[in-house]
């Protein structure tokens, strides 16, 4: 009988430490989800002065992708380029040109960072195909 019981004392311990860790660990990994949570600040918030700056910097941006004709060497590559979507031209230009990082962009212009790189994707993918295909006709 004493076997038995000692035998229960001892499975009971090991599930008890058992549950402990798993509580532990499961209140750190919800500790550290929320953390993952990005700080926002509302533009209400921000100081006159940097919301005026902010806006500047988008407008100038803004201004350079919409209106800028980049001048490539190759006149078929210019015309590829010039064949994409403008929400593609304007990543990659924001990507390349101004050397911007994906969740730059995506504050700039209000969308996912996963947008971002779905539409620097396509757009390389875009201008891939019509550079292969001007290859393959001999161009």
């Amino acid at each position: 009988m004493y076997q038995q019981n000692a035998e229960r004392d001892e499975l009971r311990a090991r599930f008890t430490k058992w549950m402990k860790v798993t509580v532990y660990r499961a209140r750190l990994n919800y500790l550290k989800s929320q953390e993952r949570v990005a700080n926002t600040i509302s533009l209400e918030d921000l100081h006159e002065e940097q919301s005026d700056i902010y806006e500047g910097e988008i407008h100038w941006i803004a201004e350079m992708t919409a209106t800028e004709s980049f001048s490539f060497e190759e006149e078929y590559v210019e015309d590829a380029f010039s064949k994409l979507a403008p929400v593609k031209r304007k990543v990659i230009t924001m990507l390349f040109l101004f050397d911007m990082t994906p969740q730059e962009i995506a504050d700039q212009m209000g969308c996912t960072v996963q947008y971002v790189y779905k539409q620097r994707s396509l757009g390389l993918k875009k201008l891939r195909e019509a550079l292969e295909k001007r290859e393959n006709h001999g161009c």
